[in-house]
């Protein structure tokens, strides 16, 4: 057995979605100074580093992270690599052979290699779903879906009315983006997902494993 950890380290000098703040970690107490123990204070947004959206991200009054279902965290799912320049669609999925019945879905793109230098900064040429993938994933039965950048979303004119979240998150798909699989290949893998279960979370940061068998 070998386990894949696929979640960014969460640091001071992180990538972040413009606008957000990278995390702060501050010294609450320190042996060094002569405190009986070490303690820190940890200040950062919920969609920080590798994360889950639920449906409240985007629908007002929709499932918080809290209470997202946890059989739909944990269990077996597919990681599929999409070496294109463009997004993911719903013809390049009917090709993929995933196989039916497939409940997590992870895609691994050209974004995975930024995370190879960690001072990379943040760009909005990435490589995502489209409106047409999400669809695909409502229509096949899909409750986890993955990305390896910030955003599940396309930048650019798709982004109006954020079709892709709201297609997946108003089905309750559950979405995990910032994942870092560059050194994972495609394949089926068994997933564990633990978001902080924050309470009526909008968002929350998780520590992802693939575990391969």
């Amino acid at each position: 057995m070998k386990i894949h950890d696929v979640s960014l380290v969460l640091r001071p000098d992180m990538v972040t979605w413009p606008g957000e703040p990278a995390p702060k970690i501050e010294p609450l107490k320190r042996i060094a100074n002569g405190d009986s123990n070490n303690v820190s204070l940890i200040a950062f947004g919920d969609h920080t580093g590798t994360h889950v959206d639920p449906p409240l991200h985007f629908i007002e009054g929709g499932n918080t992270v809290d209470k997202l279902p946890l059989d739909a965290l944990v269990g077996p799912c597919r990681l599929v690599e999409f070496k294109g320049q463009g997004h993911i669609s719903g013809d390049w999925l009917d090709g993929a052979k995933i196989p039916n019945g497939t409940e997590r879905l992870l895609f691994k793109t050209r974004n995975s290699a930024r995370w190879a230098d960690p001072s990379a900064p943040f760009t909005r040429d990435f490589t995502t779903l489209n409106a047409s993938a999400a669809k695909w994933c409502i229509d096949h039965g899909v409750k986890v879906v993955g990305i390896d950048y910030l955003s599940i979303e396309p930048q650019g004119p798709e982004k109006a009315g954020y079709p892709v979240h709201n297609t997946l998150l108003r089905a309750g798909v559950v979405i995990i983006e910032t994942l870092d699989l560059r050194a994972v290949e495609p394949g089926t893998y068994e997933l564990i997902c633990a978001p902080l279960k924050i309470l009526n979370g909008d968002g929350a940061p998780a520590r992802v494993f693939l575990i391969e068998r």
